[in-house]
């Protein structure tokens, strides 16, 4: 079984193309541009180069899925799909087209442990890893985040007051809640939220975490009237070892909110919305904003067209949703071969 997934960088530049992006987007408050036709590791570089890529009735299937709400927005979510099937180490050939549609039977029974790495804005890998399972005609899917509590922090800094009846109160709550506040930032300091970071205020974080950020996935799972469930466990790291758990995701526990990236730290700032945005990541989503947008102040986040209704565009927002496509290349991946490597560096990290 593959370990738990730790922070992956190039082993021999390391983290500098991450390092050099940023200071770029933090001086100048440019992004990096979006890769454009026939670049490497776009989607139109892959059909370029004989890739096949038979999207196009996996899209029409998908849009019927969703309805009106992707009225005018089809161009952009045909090509984030074309895209993100082309970064995907998990090969269909063909694609499958029976996720949805298919019949109680027509699809088999079974699970698999999905892990790999998706490339993110060509700058870095970012791990992914999660079980699926097809039972009794419907899906589920298991995500595990073990966290190690973080030394020395006397303070918490929480998105809302969500933990102050675990906590009895013991919480310092006033202001706006992040994911109420408007902003497209996802740590916009409308208000002030604190706990003591004792052992207690952690296990209720984890908790509420496990209680509520699978609920957008479930809420917009069940708007669709798709047949998966998803189950979010957050749990500290030295109990999944001890009672020997399978992990997904093995990072530290910031006190602090923050836009950084989700194998570095889970963070107890971030909002539930942003907190499931990043479970989208562990299993194997991009992003669908442009990149570092959101970063500095005065590069606010900044969706690709059509995509401002996606919580993979901005995750910060309550409303916005999980849509057919994004569950759909969560789960196509049970239909797909095994990789030849889930890490495309290989023997080369020592």
């Amino acid at each position: 079984m593959p370990a738990p997934w730790r922070v992956l960088v190039h082993p021999r530049r390391g983290a500098l193309p991450v390092l050099a992006a940023l200071s770029l987007g933090a001086a100048g408050c440019g992004g990096a541009p979006r890769a454009g036709a026939g670049a490497p590791g776009s989607a139109a570089g892959d059909a370029a180069s004989g890739r096949e890529l038979p999207v196009e009735a996996i899209a029409a299937e998908l849009e019927a899925l969703s309805g009106a709400v992707l009225e005018g927005r089809e161009a952009t979510f045909r090509d984030i799909l074309a895209d993100a099937i082309a970064k995907d180490a998990y090969l269909c050939q063909p694609a499958p087209r029976r996720v949805f549609s298919g019949a109680r039977g027509d699809v088999p029974e079974g699970e698999r442990r999905i892990a790999g790495v998706m490339p993110h804005y060509g700058l870095f890998f970012g791990p992914m890893s999660y079980l699926v399972r097809r039972r009794g005609g419907a899906w589920e899917v298991d995500v595990r985040i073990a966290v190690d509590p973080p030394e020395g922090a006397g303070w918490l800094e929480l998105p809302d007051c969500g933990l102050a009846a675990r906590l009895g109160g013991a919480i310092a709550c006033r202001g706006t809640p992040y994911a109420r506040s408007g902003s497209t930032d996802a740590c916009p300091g409308s208000g002030v939220f604190t706990a003591r970071a004792t052992p207690a205020a952690i296990r209720a974080l984890l908790a509420r975490w496990s209680d509520e950020a699978e609920g957008y996935w479930n809420r917009d799972a069940r708007a669709f009237g798709l047949p998966v469930r998803y189950d979010f466990d957050f749990v500290l790291a030295d109990e999944a070892r001890g009672r020997a758990l399978r992990v997904d995701l093995a990072v530290p526990l910031s006190p602090t909110c923050g836009r950084t990236p989700y194998f570095s730290a889970m963070r107890a700032g971030w909002s539930l919305p942003v907190l499931a945005h990043e479970v989208g990541h562990v299993l194997g989503l991009l992003d669908e904003y442009e990149a570092l947008s959101g970063i500095v102040r005065c590069y606010p986040k900044t969706p690709f067209p059509g995509a401002e209704i996606s919580r993979m565009g901005l995750s910060m927002k309550e409303e916005t949703r999980l849509l057919p496509i994004h569950h759909y290349l969560v789960l196509r991946r049970f239909f797909c071969r095994e990789p030849a490597s889930i890490n495309p560096y290989a023997g080369a990290i020592r």
